[in-house]
């Protein structure tokens, strides 16, 4: 038996992705915390301790939570873990361009795969613990399994589309903004139709032909005796499977787990898991005052991540658009589609098998296809006017059309046009992450542009065009330093002046420090480890103190716990005790309560210095470049504990009563050097 042909572009975007998530998963854990990851990380771990969740917009859809919850459980929390999904879900998006293989060259997917995998600030944001890769990623996949329903006429793969749209729902409300966009570049390309065939025939009479049409498609997408009927039974199915997912998600915990055996609470849980999330959602992100920000100043920190981090999408996107419309080149896709599922062909069935008069393994591409069934075809959709825009959306990569662009790429370049329109006015604080929702579609585009250059080289090749060939091949060089460059220095930075990709809540790296510092304290230390001492700053109002620190258990916390940040998860994470005092305690009380650990605000060092007799100072930066803490340390303790510690690490046998011992020993100063040789035994005494 034959064995099946494996598609040599499909390997080539399988490597892509391979490469994908090595890049995103590559010293994952190396820049600490941002203050988002920070807020959102904690209430994690108090959920994974707890078991208590209840869905709240001001940190987006409850998708990171839950999923991470179960990450805690089951492999621990750390800053790996924590974007541990993120990074993986990231990686494989260059996957979905696979969807959209009938509207594409083979080279076009493999770049606009390449350009998903590698672009600058995909990258850093996949190794983000925040939702914008993921809902840029699932509503993607949601889209391509919708094209799929068109390109073959096969209702299943309206499951899945409808699945992932709903994990994007799950992850944030960005996911309306796209359905927006969406139904904006729909209108567009419908008008760039209409304008067309308008110049011909009279508006009302393509007006009616298309609606005729769309009845027709329906009928053949359900097929059978009863078309409608079988329809309308998929549809009740898919908003079956979008209902349970979000009704899985946004449901509060542990009521979800309780309501299943009382069917009583069934109803209940339906309305708060849907109705009530979604009014919590419109009352803060829609009517709640989060927008409304300076629409130039935020359109332009837009545009400054875009030319920072998206050059080469940009600028290719607007060449792609313009080769793809106006440059009549031949748009023949080459990818094979067979109905085995490699790809396929246009089915009258529901289940997805071929017509009788349309072998199985014939292919898309217009010279491959049996000129039988092609004049069946034929014959069968030309009776009657047939619905032209959405059959050239079907075959937009199957015919060689020379009229216009393809409509899928005019579609993304609409998207993504549409995107860098609306964007400044949607989000709420100037943050970088928000361009990840434009890069998405333009990589479309992008890629046609690219692949011009790559044919335009391959022609001036075989014709020995020594000019053409040399001009080609210093814009690709271009275009891969415009990419890799960027790429490498931004992948896992925090550093200061790289704001066009780095959220101004981004903490110097050189805060790792201090979070080892707090870990080692807290592995030993009885009583309480770290404390912050209030202080009020003009703007910000009271910083640091809590009044009861329990307080920041659920969201949204109150007081100056936010300023902390993003100090909360990893004090959680090593088990650390916080307290705190109000601004108003004299330097000489904090001194007297003073733990191994002590964090103000930069400006109450030279009123706490004196007196915290045998403290280490040290500033850190715990925003890009406008918030300083400086923190004391008894580096007596904190030395010991670094050392036993990492013993301990390394699999030595230490009971915390002889650590202890020791401690003890050397705190009280009678036993000198006794309690360093004691530390000497343990460190070298065989596990």
């Amino acid at each position: 038996m034959t064995q099946p042909r494996v598609d040599r572009t499909l390997l080539a975007l399988i490597g892509v992705t391979l490469l994908a998530l090595l890049t995103r998963l590559w010293n994952l854990g190396g820049r600490v915390f941002h203050w988002d990851e920070g807020r959102v990380g904690y209430w994690t771990l108090r959920y994974a301790e707890t078991g208590e969740f209840s869905y709240a917009p001001i940190i987006h859809g409850p998708f990171i939570p839950l999923v991470n919850g179960a990450v805690f459980d089951t492999l621990g929390a750390s800053d790996v873990t924590a974007r541990l999904v993120v990074a993986i879900i990231g990686g494989l998006v260059p996957l979905s361009v696979w969807l959209f293989r009938k509207h594409l060259h083979d080279t076009e997917v493999v770049i606009a795969g390449a350009l998903l995998g590698f672009n600058p600030l995909l990258i850093y944001y996949s190794r983000f613990m925040r939702n914008d890769v993921l809902v840029a990623g699932f509503t993607l996949v949601a889209l391509g399994f919708a094209v799929r329903v068109l390109d073959t006429r096969q209702i299943r793969y309206g499951y899945p589309s409808v699945a992932f749209l709903a994990l994007s729902l799950t992850t944030k409300a960005n996911t309306l903004l796209y359905l927006l966009c969406f139904g904006g570049a729909a209108v567009l390309l419908v008008d760039q139709r209409l304008v067309r065939r308008a110049s011909a025939e009279p508006v009302q009479e393509i007006l009616r032909e298309w609606a005729g049409a769309t009845l027709d498609e329906v009928k053949r997408v359900g097929g059978g005796t009863h078309p409608f009927a079988r329809v309308t039974a998929h549809l009740v199915g898919m908003a079956v499977v979008f209902t349970t997912i979000i009704v899985a998600f946004y449901s509060p915990r542990p009521f979800v787990y309780e309501a299943l055996d009382q069917p009583s609470q069934w109803a209940n849980l339906l309305r708060v898991s849907t109705i009530g999330a979604a009014t919590e959602l419109w009352d803060l992100w829609i009517t709640g005052g989060m927008q409304g920000n300076p629409y130039f100043e935020y359109l332009y920190a837009k545009l400054d991540t875009l030319a920072n981090t998206a050059a080469v999408v940009v600028g290719f996107a607007v060449i792609g658009f313009l080769v793809d419309g106006y440059t009549g080149q031949p748009r023949a896709a080459t990818t094979p589609t067979a109905a085995d599922g490699s790809g396929e062909l246009p089915a009258n069935t529901v289940d997805g098998t071929s017509p009788p008069d349309q072998p199985s393994g014939s292919h898309d591409g217009p010279d491959s296809r049996d000129p039988d069934a092609t004049a069946r075809e034929t014959q069968e959709t030309d009776s009657g006017a047939q619905f032209q825009w959405l059959r050239d959306i079907v075959n937009a990569g199957a015919i060689e059309d020379t009229s216009g662009s393809r409509l899928f790429v005019a579609f993304a370049t609409y998207w993504g046009l549409a995107s860098v329109i609306g964007y400044p006015v949607a989000t709420d604080i100037l943050a970088p992450w928000s361009a990840v929702h434009i890069v998405v579609p333009l990589v479309f585009p992008a890629a046609v542009g690219l692949a011009w250059v790559v044919e335009t080289g391959i022609v001036a090749l075989d014709s020995r065009d020594g000019v053409s060939l040399a001009l080609a091949g210093i814009v690709l060089l271009v275009a891969i330093g415009g990419v890799a460059v960027p790429a490498a220095t931004y992948w896992n930075t925090a550093d200061p002046g790289n704001d066009a990709i780095i959220q101004y809540s981004q903490p110097h790296n050189e805060v790792r420090g201090l979070t080892d510092d707090i870990a080692a304290v807290a592995a030993g230390n009885e009583g309480p480890d770290v404390m912050f001492v209030g202080t009020n700053l003009p703007g910000r109002g009271e910083t640091f103190y809590l009044e009861n620190e329990s307080v920041a258990n659920q969201q949204p916390a109150a007081g100056g716990w936010y300023d902390r940040l993003p100090l909360p998860w990893y004090l959680e994470q090593a088990g650390a005790e916080p307290v705190s005092v109000p601004p108003d305690t004299s330097a000489a009380d904090v001194a007297a309560e003073a733990p191994p650990v002590v964090i103000a605000h930069v400006d109450d060092r030279e009123r706490l210095e004196p007196h915290l007799d045998g403290y280490t100072s040290h500033e850190y930066t715990m925003r890009q470049d406008d918030f300083r803490v400086v923190v004391f340390t008894d580096r007596t303790v904190i030395s010991e504990w670094h050392i036993l510690s990492g013993w301990s690490s390394i699999g030595g046998a230490i009971t915390d009563e002889l650590v202890s011992l020791v401690l003890e020993c050397h705190s009280s100063r009678e036993c000198g050097p006794l309690s360093w040789g004691c530390v000497g035994i343990l460190i070298w005494r065989p596990s």
